[in-house]
């Protein structure tokens, strides 16, 4: 068998086919380090370490394994200078100063993404900024009131901004990061009906990069999204519920919905078995209420948040509670908390003949106080 020996410019066209070259200069960086990074999905891990010379210039190669495009951060003393988007036969060049004020050329779509990005990252610092300003101002001040104003103004630029970018550019992967933008800890696409956002462009990037592991996190976000609307839309058809609605299975694996629990006043109560002192909750504060006024039109929905149903199980038998106990065994990630506008546990809601009372108990004091007033 005779032995078939490419020509080395053929090995080099070949290797170099499957690379991108990014290249650039970065003023007041001399003879120092540059970190690259690489965006998989859920982190980002550094690929290179870029040393630029005597006049800030640096220049590198990445090798690509498909024909996926990829996101890439350029980064200088933990500060992000560029976001990429690139792919292979890429040739990138960024010039800008050590703040990231700068041009690309080489990449339309990177060019158009940073862009977007400055003015993502001016509104995020203006909110920081007014946000700074509230804290510690006495909340209901005419000053605290137009710093909100200013933080709910900018927040609404950005979200139109935002919705503009990705219907504007459907078809391209630098719209999947802005969909998933926050302003502060708060996602900025954040209401049931932006599961939309999320599913046209799924379907339209599935038809173009199909096996991306971007694409697959958006189709798995755009889904979970999807729940969540129709959650909210099955709520919303019900009129006669003046409360959202719960079904979750009890101890025998049974679902018991909300809206079917039969009493003048139910208190709902979210809680986890894991806490002592929720556990001690149930029986000196609980179960007195329960045979206090159970007669008299009481019922408990209790709602636990736990990841182990048979640890659950075992501590309603044990504690002997007579009321509705149910779980919730995707414990912090359940969606009746946004609903509830839950954020720490236990929480409790007072439901009054078929709604939500607008007085709520804030303690045990204040359930006992309700109660003896709702029930007499």
């Amino acid at each position: 068998m005779k032995r078939i020996i490419l020509p080395l410019l053929m090995l080099v066209a070949l290797v170099s086919c499957n690379q991108a070259r990014f290249s650039g200069q970065i003023s007041g960086v001399a003879q120092d380090s540059l970190v690259l990074e690489k965006l998989n999905v859920n982190y980002a891990e550094p690929v290179d370490t870029l040393v630029t010379d005597e006049t800030g210039k640096f220049a590198c190669r990445i090798s690509f394994d498909s024909s996926n495009p990829e996101f890439f951060y350029l980064n200088y003393q933990g500060r992000r200078l560029a976001t990429l988007l690139l792919k292979k036969g890429d040739k990138v060049y960024f010039e800008s100063d050590s703040l990231g004020n700068g041009v690309l050329s080489g990449s339309e779509e990177s060019s158009r993404m940073m862009e977007s990005e400055k003015e993502y990252a001016k509104i995020n610092a203006r909110c920081s900024y007014f946000a700074t300003r509230l804290e510690g101002l006495p909340q209901n001040t005419r000053h605290a009131a137009s710093l909100r104003r200013e933080v709910s103004e900018n927040y609404l630029k950005l979200y139109r901004s935002s919705v503009r970018y990705v219907l504007e550019n459907p078809r391209s992967m630098t719209s999947v990061p802005v969909l998933f933008r926050k302003l502060g800890e708060m996602p900025v696409f954040n209401q049931p009906m932006d599961a939309l956002h999320f599913r046209n462009l799924a379907d339209s990037l599935s038809t173009i990069y199909p096996t991306s592991p971007y694409v697959r996190a958006l189709q798995k976000e755009a889904q979970r999204r999807e729940k969540g609307l129709s959650l909210v839309n099955k709520i919303d058809s019900v009129a006669v519920v003046g409360f959202p609605e719960i079904e979750l299975p009890n101890i025998h694996s049974q679902k018991v919905k909300l809206s079917e629990v039969d009493a003048k006043v139910i208190l709902l109560h979210f809680w986890t078995c894991k806490d002592g002192a929720q556990k001690l909750y149930n029986q000196d504060v609980l179960k007195p209420l329960y045979e206090k006024y159970h007669a008299k039109g009481l019922e408990i929905y209790q709602v636990a948040l736990d990841v182990d149903k048979f640890d659950w199980a075992q501590v309603v038998k044990a504690q002997n509670m007579p009321w509705l106990n149910v779980c919730d065994i995707r414990g912090g990630s359940s969606s009746y908390l946004s609903l509830y506008n839950v954020s720490a546990l236990p929480a409790q809601y007072l439901i009054v003949d078929g709604a939500l009372t607008a007085e709520q108990p804030s303690s045990p004091e204040s359930l006992k106080q309700l109660l003896s007033k709702l029930l007499k």
